[in-house]
């Protein structure tokens, strides 16, 4: 390139490309300062190519120059130096060739981080099953993701503009709803979402969560949304509520059966007590007399489960009546108060009662099996006090039964009144039931339409408070 100008070698020599020109023999006649920047330094003089690349490299351009040189057109390739990757030009000149070497490592480094970001985003939709799409307002021009075609059953050749496939497969019951908040969201740029279904062509309905928003951008009027299949998620939740049903319709045959059974089955317990009393009346002697005290304990548990069971399942199969009256609440628990008095006493609890006069307008029956199973609970964990309390406080009657015992945490203060639960933290506590008494009060409580509270500090005290309606 002897014969180029001044301004020539200014421009060549300003280039951001390394140009190179080689004779037949791959001889450098001329390089600019790019070349010398990339290929020249004190033991690689430029003056042959074969002294600048490596043997594999030099092949293939050495292939390449003599493809230009015979054919007498430009070829170009990629290769790499240095780690370092160029697009290589080759172009036949005044009977020599000329190299010229584009860096494009950045915008190869830039395209593998966008492959690999986009496989990422693909990977995501897929495990998610979430397809994107975006739509361009003005030119009607619209993007859909490869999920977008998996939601809908469909192929990219399907697609057209003049056609709308995702108002074409919503369900008619779901397309109101779909329309009425895409033109909110273009009207007003309110983001929007919602549940819909979709009819593939196979006929099967897809569930899906649609969302959509609109794109800033000053040149373009964009909207842009995502659509997640959750047929899998929908199926699933079907079936657990069927189960569910069914399970509910279980226990409910149960119950009633027990409810309806409920005669039958206390009628031999009664027996069973009248038997003790004929037994301990006999001249029995102080072996048998313990054998017989024995047996009254175990047939008074069996009893008091009996009847906790027979309650649950009466409460539970709505069998339970309740039969509302207007009476003095404090005449109830005045007689509850003597009765455990009597069988505190044998405990060595004293039992201290604090009523006044409260009418209430509610079914005296179950709010006595209420109150037992309270004072019960309260005898089996007490150390030697007990508290009953009933007064009336404007609208409403309270009644409190307080004992001195072990206690309850705050965790399973939330826990007590559940079927079966018994706490843990009291030693040898299956011995004193099966932890029903506590969940036939809950359920009373609801039936009558009363309320009940608890405040307790482990091993100082536990307080039961039982409000309910006072009639004026």
């Amino acid at each position: 390139m002897n014969t180029i100008n001044n301004l020539e070698r200014f421009m060549l020599d300003i280039s951001t490309n390394a140009i190179l020109e080689v004779d037949y023999q791959g001889n450098i006649t001329f390089f600019n300062k790019k070349a010398a920047y990339i290929f020249h330094d004190e033991q690689t003089p430029l003056s042959n190519i074969s002294e600048i690349f490596d043997f594999q490299t030099l092949s293939v351009i050495k292939e390449h120059i003599y493809n230009t040189f015979h054919q007498n057109y430009a070829h170009n390739f990629n290769i790499e130096i240095h780690n370092r990757f160029y697009n290589l030009f080759i172009h036949p000149y005044q009977g020599n060739v000329v190299l010229c070497l584009e860096d494009i490592s950045e915008r190869k480094h830039l395209s593998h981080h966008l492959h690999e970001l986009r496989q990422r985003l693909e990977f995501a939709e897929r495990t998610a099953k979430i397809g994107y799409w975006e739509l361009d307002l003005d030119s009607k021009q619209f993007f859909w993701s490869s999920e977008m075609y998996k939601i809908f059953g469909i192929t990219s050749q399907e697609i057209h503009q003049k056609k709308n496939l995702i108002r074409e497969q919503i369900l008619s019951e779901d397309l109101p709803m779909y329309k009425s908040k895409l033109d909110r969201l273009i009207k007003n740029g309110t983001p929007v979402e919602g549940m819909l279904r979709i009819r593939r062509k196979n006929g099967y309905i897809a569930y899906c969560l649609f969302k959509a928003g609109r794109i800033s951008d000053e040149k373009k009027q964009r909207i842009a949304g995502t659509f997640q299949d959750i047929s899998s998620l929908i199926e699933i939740q079907n079936s657990l509520e069927e189960a569910k049903q069914q399970a509910e319709a279980s226990n409910k045959a149960k119950s009633y059966f027990l409810a309806q059974a409920s005669h039958d089955l206390r009628h031999p317990m009664q027996a069973l007590q009248m038997f003790i009393e004929l037994l301990k009346e006999e001249n029995n002697t102080p072996s048998q007399k313990n054998i017989i005290d024995k047996i009254e304990d175990s047939a008074i548990g069996l009893k008091s489960l009996l009847d906790n069971l027979l309650d649950i399942s009466r409460l539970d199969s709505n069998s339970m009546i309740v039969e509302t009256s207007i009476f003095d609440a404090s005449k109830l628990i005045c007689r509850l108060c003597q009765e455990y008095k009597a069988i505190a006493e044998t405990k060595g609890i004293k039992v201290r009662c604090n009523l006044h006069r409260s009418v209430v307008e509610t079914d005296s029956m179950l709010l006595e099996r209420l109150l037992r199973n309270l004072l019960s609970n309260a005898l089996k964990y007490s150390k030697d006090k007990i508290l009953i309390s009933c007064y009336p406080q404007k609208e409403i009657t309270i009644i409190n039964i307080i004992d001195n015992g072990v206690g309850i945490n705050k965790e399973e203060s939330k826990l007590i009144f559940d079927e079966f639960y018994q706490s843990k933290s009291i030693k040898d506590n299956r011995n004193f039931g099966a932890g029903l008494g506590l969940s036939i009060v809950k359920k009373i409580t609801k039936l009558i339409g009363a309320e009940v509270k608890i405040r307790s500090v482990e091993k100082k005290y536990t307080a039961f408070s039982v409000i309910i309606k006072s009639n004026k």
